[in-house]
């Protein structure tokens, strides 16, 4: 799933704004920059994401820090924060 839509919202990994909605409503969205895939379901940040094989979201922001994705094996899937995406 690509954004479609002006992001608004922050990704929960890497913080730009690429979610079209809140990260509460953003069921299974795929940040583009990241591409931490945003899980409803996880109640913590340390707690494991099925959508994300298992990472926390803690780990995919220290990846996302370290190498630029939430995960190595996703880098060829990212790309750079457009302008508009950085946070205010």
């Amino acid at each position: 799933m690509a954004c479609q839509r002006k992001g608004e919202y922050p990704c929960p990994c890497c913080g730009y704004l690429t979610l079209p909605v809140p990260k509460e409503h953003a069921i299974a969205y795929i940040c583009p920059v990241c591409c931490w895939e945003n899980d409803v379901f996880i109640a913590s940040d340390d707690e494991p994401s099925d959508e994300n094989h298992g990472i926390t979201l803690k780990e995919g922001r220290e990846n996302y820090k370290l190498f630029g994705a939430c995960a190595k094996e996703m880098l060829i899937h990212v790309r750079k924060p457009k302008p508009q995406e950085f946070p205010k």
